[in-house]
C-alpha cells in the first residue's frame, strides 16, 4: 500500500513521542525534542540570570514565561575560560561556549513516550570548580534515560563568579556570609526539579544526587549541608569522596576577595559588580603559583557555617543527609607521567610523603625503570583507595551512612596518535552516560559491554539504594571491610589496596596528619 507524505507527516504528528515533547511546569511551558529514543529539554532556566545586582547574591526564583519556551539547546555554560585540547581530553571533555553569567540552566532526558515515577538522576560537573558545563557530548543524557530514568546536568556559578566572599557581601546578606553561590546554584536547581520533575515522569522523591571531581565534591558538600536536606534520597560520588580540595574559611576567603577587589581598584560593591567578566576573570587568576606548581585556585568553596557548616572530608563530621551512598576512584586518576627513574620516584615520594617516605619507599620496588614504572602506577592509587576505606568507615561509624566503594579500572580509548592514558581522571563518565564514540578514538565491544555494566549497577543504586544486581552482589562498606567493587574487565569484589603492609602504610601516614585525599 502506498502512504503518501502528507499522511506520513499526519502519523508523526500523532505520535505520542512528539507531543510529549511539550511539558508545563511551574515556570512556564516547555517545547524540547525527540533525541534517539529519549525526548530533550534543553537550557531549561531554574533561576533568575545572576547578572547586573544579581551578580554574588543567593540565586533568585526564576521569572515564569509565557507562551513556549523552545527547549531544543543548551543554554550558555558559565563565564570560564576555556582550555584547548590537553593530556587526554579531547573536545568531548571540555566545555566549548558560549560563555555568559546568564547561566542557570539545566537540561533533561525522558524516555520518549509516557513515563511516571522513574527514578531521577541529577549530574554535577566537575572542573575543578573553575569551569565546565552540563552540556558537555559525554554527559549527554540520550542514551541512558531510555533505560527508564529521568537525566538532569546543570550549569552553576564557578570560580569568581561563584565563590567570591567579602565582608561588604556578607553585611548585604539575610544569613551574614557570602561566597558559595555556586553551591547554592545547586540547591536551587533541586529545590527547581523538586517542584517539576513528575512532569517529565520522574519521582520527585526518588532524586540522586551525582558528580564527579568538583562535581563529587559537590555531593559531598550538598550531604553535609542542612539547606539541602530533604532534596534527595541518594548520593554518587565519581572521583570521589573525601578528595580534600581544602576547604578554606570565610575569613580566607573575604581575604582572597578583598586582594582581588584592591588589584581591580574597586572601592565598592557596585564597582566590583560593574567590572567586566573578561576582565574580572583574568584579575581572578593573576596570582602566583603554589610552590608544588599547581594552579592557585583562590575562588572555591570555603566553610561559611552557612551552606557549608562542616568539612566534608572529615568522615566524622555530622551529615544533614545520611542517605545511601556510593563511591570510588579510576585506577589511574592522578599519575604523574613525568616520573620515569628510580631518582624521579624518590623525589616525588619524598617531596609528597616527607617523614614517611621511607616507610613508603621500602614497599614499591623503583631499582630498574619498568619497577618504577609499575609503583609509579600504583602508590598514587593505592594512597586514594586507603583514604576512601577510613573515609567510609568513618562515615559508616559516625553516621550510620551505608556506602558502596568501588574502583573503576578499564582503559579509556587512546587519541588517534595519542599516548594510552589507562583509567584516567573523568574517563569513566563517557560508560556512565553511554556517550562512546566521541573523538578520535576506537570503541569496540568491550566498551559497550563495560558502559552497560556501569549502567546496570548505577540503575539499581538509583532504584533501590543497592547497586547489587542478580548475580552480582556489592556488599557495602563495613568496620572490618578493606573490599570495593571494580568495574571494569574483571569486576568483582577485591581489595581497595595492592597489599595490606601498603594499606597499613598510609593508614600510618593519615595517622601522623598526612592527606590521603586525591589531589
Amino acid at each position: 500500500m502506498r502512504i503518501f507524505p502528507l499522511a506520513i507527516a499526519a502519523l508523526l504528528a500523532a505520535s505520542p513521542a512528539m507531543a510529549d515533547t511539550v511539558v508545563s511546569t511551574a515556570s512556564g511551558t516547555l517545547r524540547g525534542k525527540v533525541e534517539g529514543g529519549s525526548e530533550a529539554f534543553l537550557g531549561v532556566p531554574y533561576a533568575a540570570p545572576p547578572v547586573g545586582e544579581g551578580r554574588w547574591r543567593d540565586p533568585q526564583p526564576v521569572t515564569a514565561w509565557t507562551g513556549e519556551r523552545d527547549a531544543t539547546r543548551y543554554g550558555a555554560d558559565c563565564y570560564q575560560r576555556s582550555p584547548g585540547p590537553f593530556g587526554p581530553y579531547t573536545a568531548e571533555f571540555i566545555a566549548g561556549g558560549p560563555f555568559s553569567e546568564d547561566c542557570l540552566t539545566l537540561n533533561i532526558w525522558k524516555p520518549a513516550g509516557k513515563a511516571k515515577g522513574l527514578p531521577v538522576l541529577v549530574f554535577i560537573h566537575g572542573g575543578a570548580f573553575q569551569g565546565g558545563a552540563g552540556s558537555l557530548p559525554i554527559y549527554n543524557g540520550s542514551k541512558l534515560a531510555p533505560r527508564r530514568a529521568v537525566v538532569v546536568t546543570l550549569n552553576y556559578r564557578v570560580g569568581v563568579f561563584g565563590f567570591l566572599a567579602l565582608p561588604g557581601l556578607n553585611a548585604e546578606s539575610t544569613h551574614k556570609t557570602s561566597g558559595n553561590y555556586g553551591l547554592l546554584d545547586q540547591i536551587e536547581a533541586l529545590r527547581w526539579l523538586r517542584q517539576n520533575i513528575e512532569r517529565f515522569g520522574g519521582n520527585p522523591a526518588n532524586i540522586t544526587i551525582s558528580g564527579e571531581s568538583a562535581g563529587a565534591a559537590s555531593v559531598n558538600h550538598l550531604m553535609i549541608s542542612p539547606l539541602a536536606k530533604g532534596l534527595f534520597a541518594k548520593a554518587i560520588s565519581f572521583s570521589g569522596p573525601a578528595m580534600d580540595m581544602g576547604l578554606p574559611a570565610l575569613k580566607q576567603g573575604e581575604a582572597n576577595g578583598a586582594a582581588l577587589a584592591s588589584r581591580l581598584g574597586a572601592a565598592s560593591l557596585a564597582e566590583l559588580r560593574a567590572v567586566p567578566s573578561d576582565k574580572l576573570l583574568t584579575e581572578a587568576f593573576n596570582v602566583p603559583p603554589q610552590p608544588d606548581g599547581r594552579p592557585p585556585f583562590l575562588f572555591k568553596p570555603h566553610r561559611d557555617d552557612y551552606a557549608v557548616p562542616v568539612d566534608a572530608n572529615d568522615g566524622t563530621a555530622k551529615v544533614a543527609s545520611p542517605v545511601p551512598m556510593l563511591g570510588g576512584y579510576n585506577a589511574d586518576e592522578m599519575t604523574d607521567f613525568s616520573v620515569r627513574t628510580s631518582s624521579d620516584f624518590e623525589k616525588a615520594v619524598r617531596r609528597r610523603y616527607g617523614p614517611s617516605a621511607d616507610r613508603i619507599l621500602a614497599l614499591y620496588p623503583h631499582a630498574t625503570d619498568a619497577e618504577v614504572a609499575a609503583s609509579n602506577l600504583l602508590i598514587s592509587r593505592d594512597r586514594y583507595m586507603t583514604g576512601l576505606i577510613l573515609w567510609s568507615q568513618a562515615r559508616t561509624r559516625a553516621s550510620g551512612q551505608p556506602v558502596h566503594a568501588y574502583l573503576y579500572d578499564h582503559h579509556y580509548p587512546p587519541a588517534r596518535g595519542g599516548m594510552a592514558w589507562g583509567a584516567f581522571h573523568t574517563s569513566g563518565l563517557p560508560y556512565v552516560f553511554g556517550q562512546l564514540g566521541h573523538g578520535e578514538r576506537t570503541f569496540t565491544a568491550a566498551d559497550a559491554a563495560i558502559s552497560r555494566q556501569w549502567q546496570d549497577r548505577l540503575l539499581a543504586f538509583m532504584r533501590s539504594g543497592n547497586p547489587s544486581i542478580k548475580g552480582g552482589a556489592w556488599p557495602r562498606v563495613t568496620l572490618a571491610s578493606t573490599s570495593v567493587m571494580v568495574i571494569g574487565d574483571k569486576p568483582g569484589m577485591r581489595p581497595a589496596v595492592s597489599s595490606p603492609a601498603r594499606f597499613e602504610a598510609f593508614r600510618a601516614y593519615a595517622a601522623a596528619g598526612g592527606s590521603l585525599g586525591l589531589m
